[in-house]
């Protein structure tokens, strides 16, 4: 529940920084606020009293969405929601392209906009897909 409320917090900290302007930090965290989101799935996976798999806890610490989605068992699920939306495929690819690298970056207003459409769209959005998680 932490890490849903951490990564609903980056989205809305996103929107204010593009709101002002402010198209890198945006950029950053709205790519962050998909990482966490992905992070608050795959925290489901591990149960109480018993020892997860070393070689899974150290690569949750990865910040490659695509690997991400693997670890919260989700790739089933994204492929066949890109084949049923070329929107949603479209966004995907938007937002999978980020990479905590992004923060030495200087995003133009375009790419932050693309970013921020991909991830609040209220319809194919990636953010409200990845919450349907939870």
């Amino acid at each position: 529940m932490e890490l849903q409320k951490i990564a609903l917090s980056k989205l809305d900290d996103a929107e204010l920084l593009f709101q002002s302007e402010r198209y890198s930090n945006a950029y950053y965290l709205f790519g962050y606020a998909a990482e966490i989101a992905l992070k608050a799935r795959i925290a489901h996976r591990f149960t109480a009293e018993t020892i997860p798999d070393k070689r899974f806890v150290q690569a949750v610490y990865s910040h490659d969405l695509d690997a991400l989605v693997n670890l919260a068992g989700l790739r089933t699920e994204l492929e066949c929601a890109r084949k049923t939306s070329p929107q949603f495929d479209s966004y995907w690819s938007t937002v999978s392209d980020w990479s905590e690298a992004a923060r030495y970056d200087m995003i133009d207003v375009f790419n932050s906009t693309a970013m921020r459409d991909a991830m609040v769209d209220k319809t194919d959005g990636v953010f409200q897909w990845l919450q349907s998680f939870w």
